[in-house]
């Protein structure tokens, strides 16, 4: 009884059919083999607007309203680069993908701005809370920058307040951008050189402790090796909460570009735990 608990302290709600099987990290579950198998959402258009990615760990498109059906679908080997088993996510943002969220209160249209993204539901990051994150994305060839638009592919951002730690291109490659609240200053750090981040996956881990004290910390992993990290506050409001995909700001600062490219991202393998484990190892196909 003590391991079954400790287990469902660990993994909220995660369905098991045998205590004997290991426990999977979240945004994967047993099969009926007891293996470890992704669970993602069925929402190639948008219809439903809800998406899960395991116990604990549930993605909705951010900004729904008006969001556009090839922004966001589920696709699979060998017509798509696929980093894990069979299928992956595309995200795509055309000229003029704007859209808005119900209550009218945000409108992309409206600030300049461009997106698709998954923002995180269930189960967000409050204070004292501390995880272990995996994400990895795919730039295709022909990929073209659109800076000095900005071009976002990972948040952690704030209810009700600014982002913390972004990943961004900037003027090529990929970026953590720690921001303002957090420093004080926009602090970037490249990550990957344009050359490295283009047509290749990159597996992106990120270990981080929430506190709005000094006794956090927000280190980052490319590869397998480790790139930046962080030491202090990680955070200024109440909760914090994962967004990832494609988001285009700031559009007006380059028309010529933002008007006419298409921006496209795949990303494969997102997940939450709350501990290292299997972190750098191969996820299961």
């Amino acid at each position: 009884m003590k391991l079954l608990s400790k287990f469902f302290l660990v993994v909220l709600l995660l369905t098991v059919t045998s205590v004997g099987w290991a426990a999977c990290p979240e945004g994967y579950r047993n099969n009926y083999k007891g293996e470890c198998v992704a669970v993602v959402g069925s929402d190639t258009a948008g219809g439903s607007n809800a998406l899960y990615s395991g116990s604990g760990w549930r993605f909705e498109r951010s900004v729904p309203v008006g969001a556009k059906k090839h922004g966001y679908q589920l696709v699979f080997a060998p017509d798509y680069p696929v980093r894990y088993g069979k299928k992956s996510e595309r995200f795509e943002v055309r000229p003029g993908d704007c859209s808005r969220v119900k209550s009218g209160s945000w409108d992309d249209c409206k600030e300049d701005r461009e997106r698709s993204e998954l923002i995180q539901r269930g189960y967000r990051q409050w204070e004292g809370g501390e995880y272990w994150y995996r994400w990895s994305i795919y730039i295709p060839e022909g990929h073209q920058n659109i800076y000095r638009t900005k071009l976002a592919y990972a948040q952690f951002h704030q209810e009700g307040c600014s982002p913390v730690f972004l990943f961004q291109e900037y003027g090529g490659g990929y970026w953590l951008n720690i921001q303002p609240p957090i420093k004080g200053y926009d602090d970037d750090r490249k990550l990957l050189e344009a050359k490295e981040f283009i047509g290749n996956w990159n597996d992106i881990v990120v270990h981080a402790r929430w506190t709005k004290k000094n006794d956090g910390w927000f280190k980052v992993w490319v590869n397998g090796e480790e790139k930046t990290s962080h030491e202090g506050k990680t955070m200024t409001c109440n909760d914090v909460y994962f967004k990832y995909g494609v988001y285009r700001s700031f559009l007006s600062r380059n028309r010529e570009l933002s008007e006419t490219v298409t921006t496209i991202a795949y990303y494969d393998g997102v997940v939450r735990s709350k501990t290292k484990e299997g972190m750098f190892d191969p996820l299961p196909e």
